[in-house]
């Protein structure tokens, strides 16, 4: 199979959505049609497939009428349940450095403090003047 024919396989396949082993099995039937395409006229490109086959979204569209419409919704779920889960655990990590960076500005109030060995050594700052 040339490029051509990859890179149109590749659209097709992002347009997809549904059950991942039901997008394989159409890819394969897609692929071998394609393939046979390319053998008679191998120069052709993503443009004139599209023109023999459909374009890509032509071809979900298609695809997605075979489907199930539980399986569909099953398939927007689970993205829908990652995308959230990424989301909250950004938004904690974001809450805890903030909490973090906010209660060491507090605890310093003005004074700089060293530890050296289990020592505490208080040094105070100059007041600003203006």
């Amino acid at each position: 199979m040339t490029k051509a024919g990859f890179d149109y396989l590749k659209e097709v396949e992002q347009q997809l959505c549904g059950k991942k082993a039901q997008k394989k099995a159409y890819l394969k039937t897609l692929s071998a049609d394609v393939a046979e395409r390319l053998e008679e006229e191998p120069n052709l490109d993503c443009a004139a497939l599209a023109l023999a086959f459909g374009s890509p979204e032509e071809l979900a569209t298609e695809f997605m009428e075979t489907l199930d419409t539980k399986d569909v919704k099953k398939a927007f779920n689970w993205k829908k349940i990652v995308l959230i889960g990424v989301i909250a655990i950004v938004v904690i990590w974001l809450i805890g450095v903030s909490i973090a960076l906010f209660d060491g500005h507090a605890s310093v109030n003005g004074n700089y403090l060293e530890h050296i060995g289990d020592e505490e050594i208080t040094f105070f700052l100059p007041e600003e003047t203006t």
